[in-house]
């Protein structure tokens, strides 16, 4: 007669060795074991592997408001702009002083007219500006942003 636990391909139940299993000894502390068997990735050699695999960012965001005198320091962000940075102007608190909040757009614009970058508006009271660095998209149809290295956006969605 054919053993159909054979056929199956599974122990066969009345033949299984009963084995003896070892007590595992219970440990208060939530932390890994010495006898498990994972990786604790909070260990410094992970932390260490990973800062070395792992590039250093080459480009920022930059988030600026207008300070004490109510000014827009946009010196020297032209040059930050075409090494691919993207700057976001916050321009919420100057909302009791329309004339220089008129200004200060003013000031962006001109600064992205100057590099040949979009100026774009991020809310309706236009308070929220962004512009968008070098080698950085921005689908103005979906209103998606994306890195063109990154390949977020492939060249048929542009």
């Amino acid at each position: 007669m054919v053993n159909l636990y054979r056929l199956l391909g599974l122990p066969d139940p009345s033949k299984v060795n009963q084995r003896a299993s070892k007590p595992k000894r219970v440990s208060v502390d939530p932390g890994p074991q010495a006898d498990d068997r994972f990786h604790d990735l909070g260990e410094d050699t992970w932390s260490e592997r990973t800062s070395r695999i792992t590039p250093r960012p080459s480009r920022r965001v930059v988030y600026m408001k207008p300070d004490d005198l109510h000014r827009l320091p946009v010196q020297g962000m032209q040059q930050d702009l075409m090494e691919g940075d993207m700057v976001l102007v916050d321009l919420g608190s100057l909302t009791h002083m329309p004339s220089q909040q008129e200004v200060c757009k003013r000031r962006v614009q001109e600064m992205g007219d100057s590099i040949g970058y979009p100026v774009f508006s991020l809310n309706e009271s236009d308070t929220l500006l962004m512009v968008a660095g070098a080698r950085t998209r921005v689908d103005t149809v979906r209103h998606k942003l994306g890195m063109a290295i990154w390949g977020q956006l492939p060249e048929s969605e542009v």
